[in-house]
């Protein structure tokens, strides 16, 4: 039976009791008040009890605590955060801060873990283990994605993990046992001015302004598809785009012939907001994404995607829709367009941390970007 005992230095009551391996236990209980002190004692071995039994499972622990706390008098209640809201608040807070597309990348991965869990996703975070992460990195493995991809999604759910360890909601992070699939080091294909031109010739509806959109502009394909008119300066012949991945504003000088293009599509009278409006709403990745849509278009004009076996068994392709940045900036390096430039024009950061950037005339850029070779 628990009993309570004051000693002379102490303010508090201690308890004692049998531990769970039968020895006796005293141990405050952090109570000045005697009732309070002998309901606290109550709960410590009726804890033990259970222990030596075997039976004191988390959520009975958590009920034990709470009842002492109950018991005690005390106001506070513990903090039992679940795994899917825990991700929920975390993700919510990531979107106020990054830019939509970051946004948007971030929520494919929790939606895909919390998928993975089922209905365990409702249980208190601290009973997520290792073993459930690399569950999901298992399921996102077999949906046959590349390892970069697999590696970002795991560090999306490891950052959100390091928070909840942070505000003190975990003892340790599950995520950083696991360990993450070796990424292929390959140099990425580029296509010839002709097979560019292929590629248009094949595809349908706004792909065939948004190819020559990515292959004079050198940017990505999610700031292609989001691309807006007010950016558009038919005028000066520049377009002004925000790169999702670094916040970057870039202004780029129109090449001829994708003035030409835009110049068709403005006049069209549809007052849109975005040039590319279907392909504006669509994803990026995903097996139904717009970079597996390309590769479709890709396939139709007759165009090899260069597959190769990577690390493991697995096979990529070193030609995507990012093959057309690639094209674009080595276009500029083999017309002598020095590299400062060409950063200018893609909005590369330089290699040289905290090196500011040089200041580049816009007639020079155009220069740069009219070597480009026009798809006539």
């Amino acid at each position: 039976m628990a009993s309570i005992h004051r000693r002379p230095d102490s303010q508090y009551w201690h308890a004692a009791y049998f531990g769970p391996d039968g020895r006796r236990i005293l141990r405050s209980t952090k109570q000045s008040d005697r009732q309070k002190a002998l309901a606290v004692a109550l709960e410590f071995e009726r804890a033990s009890r259970l222990a030596r039994r075997g039976e004191l499972v988390e959520a009975q622990a958590r009920e034990v605590l709470k009842d002492i706390m109950k018991r005690a008098d005390i106001g506070e209640t513990i903090q039992s955060a679940t795994i899917k809201s825990h991700f929920d608040g975390w993700l919510n807070s990531k979107k106020a801060r990054k830019s939509e597309a970051t946004g948007e990348r971030y929520g494919m991965a929790v939606d895909a873990f919390l998928q993975t869990l089922g209905k365990r996703a409702n249980l208190p975070l601290t009973s997520l283990t290792a073993r459930d992460v690399e569950n999901f990195l298992d399921t996102r493995t077999a949906e046959n994605l590349a390892p970069a991809t697999l590696n970002l999604d795991v560090k999306i759910i490891g950052g959100a993990l390091n928070a909840a360890r942070r505000q003190g909601l975990i003892p340790t992070n599950p995520a950083e046992a696991v360990e993450l699939p070796e990424v292929e080091s390959a140099e990425r294909g580029t296509f010839t001015p002709a097979e560019v031109k292929m590629l248009v010739d094949a595809a349908e509806g706004e792909w065939k302004l948004l190819i020559p959109l990515a292959y004079y502009t050198a940017a990505r394909l999610g700031d292609c598809c989001r691309m807006q008119w007010d950016g558009v300066d038919l005028t000066n012949e520049t377009l002004t785009y925000t790169q999702s991945k670094t916040g970057k504003k870039v202004t780029v000088p129109l090449h001829p012939d994708l003035l030409a293009r835009l110049n068709k599509v403005a006049g069209t009278d549809k007052p849109e907001v975005f040039i590319l409006p279907k392909l504006a709403s669509q994803r990026v990745s995903g097996r139904r994404g717009l970079s597996e849509t390309f590769k479709k278009i890709m396939r139709k004009a007759g165009l090899d995607l260069q597959t190769v076996k990577g690390a493991g068994k697995r096979m990529f392709s070193r030609r995507t829709f990012h093959s057309l940045r690639h094209t674009s900036n080595s276009e500029m390096a083999n017309k002598g367009v020095s590299a400062e430039v060409r950063m200018g024009v893609t909005g590369h950061k330089s290699t040289r941390e905290h090196q500011k950037y040089t200041h580049l005339e816009m007639e020079t850029r155009r220069a740069a970007v009219e070597k480009i070779p026009s798809l006539g």
